[in-house]
């Protein structure tokens, strides 16, 4: 068995300051690292991050442990105010070996609505398309790049059509780039199409998705159970959005600590989950050659260049210890959370049932 580097027995036992002491030293932080992740957000940058700005809201920040993915070792922080998430989610990394995650996209895609256009505003569009490529590059953003335009009515004898650009946003999540893009190309797109722009904004669906997948060490009846509890949420909505909330669970906590738009990752996912015109699970269970099988397949858009990433210390020194990832490489380290957070969860409800753990923990803060 390959021994995780991850892998802290008895992390959970003890104290905050020894937890944070070993963090520290694995990941290299600084005596002000350390500070940024204790003292949280100053005032003076919560007064140029909102408007109205009063003070600050604090919530927990943990750790989890045993994550290896894509064979690399991980200690992966969490903000989460719900006791038993980061838990469930080292407990279920501890029961796989490897959590194999493939896939991402960097595109994000930018709308535009017109109007009442001209009856030949689609093929207009498609005409000067290089015409609008060589605007949107006047407007865009280093290390971004333009992948595609298009154009097309929102239905059959519509007044309405829309005109879509899709951008590679790189590094960043990008959601101002674009909606700046799509602001400073309307002018052009009204000429182009006899129509008046209203809208001009980004869309936070994702075209691109990331997938996880791990066999995990359970016995037999576990499985079955597992299995089933997952052909529940397969066949009813009520569970299946239960059952995803679960996984967001992780996916956000992650997303919190890192300075994501978590907002913008949870539309995305549910929009997702009822692509098919129904809402069905993220992940999927079976059990191959005798062995459970997770997957799971979520539409992550997120950044490791500006935003939050650069203006909330925390977010900057948990990316760090998260070994200083590509957006990519993130995207993957929350999907193998989803994934891990997903089985506990599902193995508690198949076994001893959800409260067991969850109110062992919960009756902490009753101290």
């Amino acid at each position: 068995m390959v021994v995780k580097r991850s892998s802290l027995p008895k992390f959970y036992a003890k104290t905050a300051s020894e937890r944070l002491k070993i963090v520290s030293d694995i990941a290299g932080l600084s005596d002000t690292d350390r500070m940024s992740l204790q003292s949280g957000l100053g005032m003076e940058t919560a007064d140029h991050l909102i408007e109205n700005a009063i003070g600050t809201f604090a919530l927990p920040m943990g750790v989890a442990t045993n994550f290896r993915v894509n064979g690399r070792d991980y200690l992966i922080p969490m903000v989460i105010e719900e006791p038993s998430v980061i838990a469930a989610a080292s407990a279920g990394a501890k029961a796989t070996q490897d959590i194999k995650v493939a896939g991402f996209g960097s595109h994000l895609i930018g709308q535009i609505q017109v109007l009442n256009p001209d009856d030949t505003a689609v093929q207009d569009v498609q005409l000067r398309k290089g015409e609008i490529i060589d605007a949107i590059k006047e407007i865009l953003s280093r290390h971004m790049s333009v992948v595609g335009v298009s154009a097309s009515m929102l239905d059959a004898g519509s007044d309405m059509m829309k005109v879509e650009i899709i951008i590679d946003t790189g590094e960043a999540m990008g959601a101002n780039a674009v909606n700046t893009i799509c602001e400073g190309i309307a002018p052009l797109i009204e000429r182009i199409t006899g129509g008046r722009v209203l809208l001009r904004i980004l869309s936070n669906y994702i075209p691109c998705t990331v997938q996880a997948e791990a066999y995990f060490d359970v016995d037999e009846s576990i499985s079955t159970g597992i299995v089933n509890a997952y052909r529940f949420a397969a066949a009813d909505r009520y569970r299946a959005t239960t059952h995803n909330k679960g996984i967001m669970n992780g996916v956000i906590a992650v997303g919190l600590a890192t300075g994501q738009d978590t907002r913008a990752i949870e539309s995305a996912a549910h929009a997702y989950a009822a692509e098919s015109g129904r809402y069905s699970p993220l992940s999927e269970w079976d059990v191959i050659s005798g062995r459970l099988r997770g997957k799971i397949m979520l539409p992550l858009r997120v950044g490791t260049v500006g935003g939050l990433t650069v203006h909330h210390p925390a977010a900057a020194v948990n990316l760090k210890i998260l070994k200083s990832p590509t957006a990519q490489e993130l995207a993957h380290i929350m999907a193998a959370v989803g994934l891990c957070q997903n089985f506990s969860a599902l193995k508690a409800l198949a076994t001893d049932g959800i409260q067991k753990g969850h109110m062992k923990l919960h009756k902490r803060r009753l101290r």
